[in-house]
């Protein structure tokens, strides 16, 4: 059972975010949508985890519910409004941060920013900070009659990335790289990393380079690994880039263990 949206200031402008709640129980689990994805993407993960733990979803600015935000945007934005986020709306700390894609890196940084916040990591084929210069270059070249969506997505990762009006909301993506870049160690905060096995499904078949792609996009979420001492890669084989929708019982299931994982210290000492 998921409670009716609020919208929660993160500004003295009176700027409003868009937050539905959900289940009950600890940790609070809170889920970061992709680029360009409203929150609702989340519901069925967030249905499915009510009876379990308590979780939160949300409409960053300017997209779904939420209010306007100046654009360009980078990702230290979206870290500062979700913290004060999770502050004015009271959201129980530490929490357990869920990011699908560009959520990936966002949840990154925020637990770098505020360690304290942050009990655990779940990343679903999350956003890495060089992917566009390292996969770039191996996607296939134009053929006659390939897939608009296969265009659309080599323009993006080979030339669109680099400016800001060229995403729907805005996102500056050079000064995100930076900023991830700034992360380093994690220490040992508990992470879990899903990677699909099929990087892009548009490749055409006995593309070259397409394995090349496929097993790139997996070394470099093992890399993003390197940044916890306490990290797991979980291989969606049969699953695209959107795991939560295509298979939300895995997301489930990945949270589920990252919750009974955090639990565990509860449970000795109440034993």
């Amino acid at each position: 059972m998921l409670n009716a949206t609020e919208l929660v200031h993160v500004d003295t402008n009176g700027r409003r975010l868009a937050l539905t709640r959900g289940g009950s129980g600890a940790p609070m689990v809170v889920l970061e949508t992709g680029l360009g994805a409203e929150s609702d993407e989340w519901e069925a993960v967030q249905q499915e985890l009510a009876p379990f733990t308590q979780t939160c979803r949300y409409d960053r600015a300017n997209r779904g519910h939420s209010d306007p935000a100046p654009i360009p945007c980078s990702a230290r934005d979206f870290v500062a409004d979700l913290h004060t986020l999770i502050v004015t709306a009271a959201l129980p700390r530490p929490v357990v941060l869920v990011g699908h894609s560009l959520g990936g890196l966002i949840v990154r940084l925020y637990a770098h920013e505020y360690p304290r916040d942050v009990a655990g990591l779940v990343l679903v084929d999350p956003m890495h900070e060089d992917q566009f210069e390292r996969i770039g270059p191996l996607l296939p070249r134009p053929f006659p009659g390939e897939p608009e969506t296969l265009t659309q997505f080599r323009r993006f990762w080979t030339t669109d990335w680099r400016d800001p009006a060229k995403n729907s909301e805005g996102v500056d993506f050079l000064a995100s790289q930076a900023q991830a870049h700034t992360i380093g160690s994690l220490g040992d905060i508990p992470m879990l990393v899903l990677t699909t096995g099929t990087f892009l499904r548009e490749a055409p078949p006995g593309d070259p380079n397409a394995a090349r792609m496929h097993l790139l996009w997996q070394d470099m979420h093992r890399e993003l690994m390197q940044q916890s001492s306490n990290a797991q890669q979980i291989l969606v084989e049969t699953s695209g880039h959107f795991i939560q929708r295509e298979q939300p019982g895995v997301v489930v299931a990945a949270i589920r263990q990252m919750v009974r994982l955090l639990r565990q210290p509860l449970m000795i000492e109440q034993s």
